[in-house]
C-alpha cells in the first residue's frame, strides 16, 4: 500500500510473535521467527522495552510481554486464562528466588492455589492447587484483605470471629488484625511468621484485576534458611514491582 509504514510493520510483527503457548523469546528466536534481521529487531525491542511494551529477563536474556501491551489487549486478556497471563511472571520469580512461587484467588474466608511454579529443594511444602489456607493468619490471605473495601472486609472479619481460636489472630474484635493489615497498605507486601506452621514463614503481595477479583503471589521459605529481615529486603521488592506489573496486565488501572 502507498501509505504503508515498513517499521511499524516490522514492530508489530515482533509483537505477534508472542503467544499464550510461547511466552518468552531471546534475540535470536525473534530474528528467526520474524525474518527480520539482528540489528533492526534489536532497536525495535529495546524501544518496545523502553516503552514498557516488553520486558527483558537479563539472567535468561529474553524478552516478554510488558504490562502495557497486555492493558491495551484486555479485552482479549478477558477471555484468557489467569493462568497464561500470570506464569511469564510466577516463572521470572521462581528463577529469581529459585523458590517456588504460588498465585491465590480470595474464595470468601479462605485463598485457594490456583497455580505455582514449582522449584525442587531440600525442603518442599505441601502444597497443591486447589488446597486452600485461612485467609487472616496467612501472607496470602492478609496481602489481600488490605485492599478490601470497608463493608466487605467488615463482613469476612464478622465471621472469622465466630471460628474458636480466631482472637488469637484476629485480637478484640478484630483490633491486632486491623493494625497488621494497616502495615501491609503501607509496606505493599505481607509476611506470616511461623503462624501458621512453626519453621515456616511465607512472604506475600496482592494482584488486583479489573474484574474486581483479588489474588495473591506468594513464595513460602523455610525460617532456618530465610531470616523475616531477608524477607523485607530480598524479596519484598522484587515481589512488589511483579504484583503491581501482573495488575497492569490483567487490566486493572491504580487511582492515585
Amino acid at each position: 500500500m502507498e501509505y504503508s509504514v515498513n517499521a511499524l510493520k516490522r514492530g508489530l510483527s515482533i509483537l505477534e510473535c508472542f503467544t499464550s503457548k510461547k511466552h518468552y523469546f531471546s534475540l535470536s528466536e525473534i530474528t528467526k521467527v520474524s525474518s527480520i534481521s539482528k540489528t533492526t529487531a534489536f532497536r525495535l525491542l529495546s524501544t518496545f522495552c523502553e516503552l514498557d511494551y516488553l520486558k527483558y529477563d537479563s539472567q535468561n536474556k529474553k524478552y516478554y510481554l510488558g504490562p502495557k501491551v497486555l492493558s491495551l489487549g484486555f479485552s482479549v486478556l478477558q477471555s484468557l486464562d489467569i493462568h497464561e497471563v500470570a506464569r511469564p511472571y510466577l516463572e521470572m520469580l521462581a528463577r529469581e528466588f529459585d523458590k517456588t512461587v504460588n498465585l491465590s484467588i480470595l474464595d470468601k474466608l479462605e485463598m485457594v492455589y490456583i497455580d505455582r511454579i514449582k522449584v525442587h529443594s531440600i525442603r518442599d511444602f505441601n502444597i497443591n492447587i486447589g488446597d486452600r489456607i485461612p485467609v487472616h493468619n496467612t501472607a496470602a490471605g492478609r496481602a489481600v484483605l488490605a485492599y478490601l473495601g470497608q463493608e466487605k472486609l467488615s463482613g469476612i472479619l464478622k465471621e472469622i470471629k465466630k471460628h474458636p481460636n480466631a482472637s488469637r489472630f484476629i485480637g478484640k474484635d478484630g483490633n491486632k488484625l486491623i493494625r497488621i493489615l494497616d502495615n501491609v497498605r503501607a509496606n505493599g507486601f505481607s509476611i506470616s511468621d511461623e503462624e501458621v506452621l512453626r519453621g515456616v514463614r511465607a512472604i506475600a503481595v496482592p494482584v488486583f484485576s479489573q474484574q474486581k477479583e483479588y489474588y495473591a503471589v506468594n513464595v513460602v521459605v523455610a525460617s532456618e534458611l530465610v531470616s523475616v529481615n531477608e524477607l523485607k529486603t530480598k524479596y519484598a521488592p522484587k515481589l512488589i514491582k511483579i504484583g503491581k506489573e501482573l495488575s497492569k496486565a490483567m487490566g486493572y488501572q491504580e487511582v492515585k
